[in-house]
């Protein structure tokens, strides 16, 4: 089978790849999450389904900025990135996922914008030794910069690629803002591109239960997150000159270093800088 197809054309092949049951044992599935936690949040489902599966990590999950951190880590920021590495691979014993599978692209947290162009050659060359059939990742929806950022390294690290060797671009949910609130579980545009829904049988929320208590750290924020289901679509070609709502951004409510502005300036600077590489 050809796993590297058109996804436009080719949306209730993809769907059946991933939901059959029992699942192809041979699909290899990439997950470009932006921080470990991420990928439990988005694809808890596909990566237990999926024994080939494999997660690569934009960022370490310990900003410099300690006010950033999560209420009640202290030590270094080393301390505080490895801890949230062995929590991922905690989070992964339950999801059946070996820690080999686990890659560090090594961009630290909140600080993904600012190496976006080297961060896709990374995981160009990541996916060259994997040949993944989809890679999943964030969509673009400002709910914090380094998804953004992951959303972008994702697109330009395919397009790096031969089209025979081309995965099949996806995305998780997140989170983004909706009249100053936080949403978590569902896309900002769900009409702009397929989706498809996992709905959670009790053994996939108690998996999901436990992989979510794996990351300690984390405990408040990740309450906030539904566990009956989640959500994929491809992956829809993004302006991202262009902010992705109105208003103001989640990160920029939250009041955190990045600014939307500044964001896609560098977002436009990775982007130019992979065109003209494309073109040597």
């Amino acid at each position: 089978m050809n796993w590297q197809a058109d996804g436009d054309k080719n949306w209730n092949r993809i769907s059946s790849w991933l939901q059959v049951s029992p699942p192809d044992p041979n699909l290899r599935v990439l997950v470009l999450a932006a921080h470990p936690d991420d990928e439990t949040i988005g694809a808890s489902l596909l990566l237990s389904r999926f024994p080939q599966s494999s997660v690569a990590f934009l960022t370490d999950g310990a900003p410099r900025d300690t006010s950033l951190w999560s209420a009640g880590v202290n030590g270094s920021r080393d301390d505080y990135a490895s801890t949230r590495k062995q929590e991922a691979i905690r989070a992964f014993h339950y999801a059946g996922v070996s820690a080999q599978r686990m890659f560090w692209l090594g961009a630290i947290d909140q600080e993904a914008a600012f190496e976006m162009s080297s961060l896709a050659e990374r995981f160009a060359k990541l996916m060259a030794e994997i040949s993944p059939a989809v890679v999943v990742t964030h969509a673009y929806e400002g709910g914090h910069p380094d998804h953004d950022s992951a959303a972008v390294v994702a697109r330009l690290a395919t397009s790096l690629l031969d089209n025979e060797n081309r995965p099949v671009l996806l995305e998780m949910t997140s989170y983004h803002a909706r009249d100053g609130q936080c949403v978590t579980g569902e896309f900002l545009h769900p009409e702009s591109s397929p989706e498809m829904c996992f709905e959670f049988s009790p053994s996939d929320r108690a998996r999901k239960r436990k992989m979510l208590d794996a990351y300690a750290s984390q405990r408040l924020v990740l309450e906030n997150f539904p566990i009956d289901e989640e959500r994929l679509r491809l992956a829809p070609e993004y302006n991202y000159g262009e902010p992705p709502h109105a208003g103001k951004l989640w990160y920029e409510c939250m009041g955190w270093p990045m600014t939307a502005s500044r964001w896609r300036e560098l977002a436009a600077t990775a982007i130019a800088e992979a065109q003209e590489h494309s073109c040597l």
